[in-house]
């Protein structure tokens, strides 16, 4: 047995219909499932672009580097040049690949 037993007939324009299919497109989610999340006052947001997940992990490394060097530096009291310069390194290309996709 279904648990939506309710249809509820809606008549839009083309100019309405090409504005749901945009949002619902834009979040990924079905017209059915979008229209379902806004009347349960949920927020609805744009799907992640593909290329978020790879500047994620970047900065994500560049984050581990950093804190190793941090850790290296405070148990030893100097840091590495070859970890300073691995750390510059993927700043340049993250910040490189943030001003060519944004």
């Amino acid at each position: 047995m279904r648990k939506r037993n309710h249809v509820i007939p809606v008549r839009l324009n083309a100019k309405e219909l090409r504005y749901l299919d945009t949002q619902a497109a834009a979040s990924g989610l079905p017209r059915e499932e979008y229209l379902r999340t806004l009347i349960m006052g949920a927020e609805v947001r744009a799907k992640p672009c593909t290329h978020h997940a790879d500047l994620l992990r970047k900065i994500a490394g560049l984050c581990n580097n950093a804190n190793q060097l941090a850790h290296v530096a405070n148990a030893t009291g100097q840091a590495g040049q070859e970890s300073v310069d691995e750390m510059l390194r993927i700043s340049k290309e993250v910040w490189r690949d943030v001003k060519e996709m944004w």
